[in-house]
């Protein structure tokens, strides 16, 4: 059966500790059956800087064959930043054009009206941030740069509604736990220590598997996902779920196959 993954990212310093990877498969019903859970620094040549575990998750995300892998960071800019006639020339030539995350965020922010740059698939899913947020954009940087990018040029992965489905290879599809939660109306405060948080997340491992989305992880795999603090692990599974649940047979309009979709939609 198709492998299934959903990646929490992260651009921050210590991106290792803080992308979690959860891996599983869809059941005949469509809930998605969980049977790993890790950080990215537990990956072959990984290490704690982004520098080491970003160029690991690709080496990962490369080797998985048939996969749809849901990656919660901007796949894409606004039409009119693009400033390519492609998607695929446009993620080639990203690393060039913002040699890192701190020249892509300041050929942004002193732009009139950057504050509102959102794709269109931002403002449906109500993803909480536009790519060049402060909170974000090293996020975006990474992911662009240091995944999509390299893995485009490769022909390792097909990003997805940019490209088209290629049987026998991975395919990556935007996803983002925030606006997945809202969608169904279960988007407490859930990222901190203490019992309220914990709490929280467990209201939402429930509410999930309530709504058929998520199998019972086993009693281990839940202790994990309760007892992260950051909430990494669990946006993970939430990003495989979103994945899981994602159709990916609509066919994509023009504006999609440059700004990207975010799939965040569950039964």
């Amino acid at each position: 059966m198709t492998r299934i993954l959903g990646v929490d990212f992260s651009g921050a310093s210590d991106a290792g500790r803080k992308i979690w990877i959860a891996e599983g498969r869809r059941s005949a019903r469509g809930a998605f059956v969980l049977a790993s859970c890790i950080p990215a620094i537990d990956l072959p040549g990984s290490g704690a800087a982004p520098a080491s575990a970003v160029p690991a998750l690709v080496r990962h995300i490369a080797g998985l064959g048939a996969a749809r892998v849901g990656c919660d960071f901007p796949f894409s800019l606004p039409k009119n930043q693009l400033n390519a006639r492609t998607w695929r020339s446009f993620a080639l030539g990203y690393g060039e054009r913002y040699p890192d995350a701190d020249s892509f965020r300041a050929a942004f922010r002193t732009q009139p009206e950057a504050a509102e740059f959102k794709r269109l698939t931002d403002r449906t899913a109500k993803t909480p941030f536009n790519a060049h947020n402060l909170r974000l954009y090293r996020q975006t940087w990474w992911g662009i740069a240091g995944v999509l990018g390299p893995l485009a040029r490769k022909g390792a992965a097909i990003i997805h509604p940019q490209q088209a489905l290629r049987p026998g290879k991975p395919a990556l599809i935007e996803v983002c736990p925030a606006s997945t939660l809202k969608s169904i109306g279960l988007y407490p405060s859930y990222k901190g220590r203490g019992i309220p948080y914990r709490k929280a997340r467990q209201r939402i491992l429930d509410g999930l598997e309530e709504r058929d989305a998520l199998a019972a992880p086993s009693a281990s795999l839940r202790q994990l996902l309760l007892d992260n603090d950051g909430g990494d692990a669990l946006d993970a599974v939430i990003a495989a779920v979103a994945t899981a649940q994602a159709d990916l047979t609509v066919a994509p309009d023009a504006l999609q196959r440059l700004e990207g979709r975010v799939y965040y939609e569950i039964g």
